[in-house]
């Protein structure tokens, strides 16, 4: 196993694969950042105003979001140039099998990646109190449902911008990195938990 991630994460394969994404922009992370953040607190003050208070729990989770909302902005799409990318692939094991060979290392790679990309976007769903005040296997499945459905987002908008393929695969691996990232928090919650227990004991 150790070894399978050594040659993942050798600076070749990370390269090959890390190409496929583009080239992020510091200034376009800012401006949508900004943005992102402009428009929670907006939601906020419409909250203030209809006489609904938004906790503050709630404000910060959506601050959490929409920042890391915009690094995946401009990976998936801002860093590509539109016509870049045209074309469907629906194989769930699309280049992961066949010849021991770079592409295929740099398809795991590319896999290992959209995992991670979703796994900070499963947590800071998870932060949110409509969620993380649910039944556990309703929190699950509510992470499960809107990692999905940003991801189908973002492939179709790649599909029809020309700036990424559609890919099943990508579907099911950003789908599991959101649901990774609930079982962090889970897990960092329940340690919370236990840990105030034993102080209040």
């Amino acid at each position: 196993m150790l070894s399978f991630f050594k040659k993942i994460f050798s600076k070749k394969i990370m390269q090959m694969a890390l190409e496929q994404f583009g080239t992020v922009s510091a200034a376009y992370f800012l401006l949508y950042a900004l943005l992102g953040i402009g428009i929670v607190f907006a939601v906020a003050f419409i909250f203030r105003f209809v006489h609904r208070r938004l906790r503050l729990s709630d404000l910060l989770a959506g601050i959490v979001l929409v920042i890391y909302g915009s690094v995946m902005l401009q990976l998936t799409l801002v860093c590509r140039e539109s016509g870049s990318r045209i074309g469907v692939e629906l194989g769930l094991l699309h280049g992961l099998t066949g010849p021991d060979n770079d592409f295929r290392w740099m398809m795991l790679a590319y896999v290992v990646l959209n995992c991670m990309l979703f796994i900070p976007y499963g947590f800071a769903l998870s932060l949110f109190s409509v969620i993380n005040e649910r039944k556990t296997w309703l929190q699950c499945i509510l992470v499960l449902l809107l990692s999905l459905a940003t991801s189908l987002f973002i492939e179709t908008t790649q599909l029809i911008t020309q700036r990424g393929y559609y890919e099943v695969q990508d579907l099911f691996f950003n789908t599991i990195g959101g649901v990774i990232g609930w079982i962090l928090f889970r897990l960092i919650y329940l340690l919370g938990e236990k840990i105030l227990r034993k102080r209040e004991e």
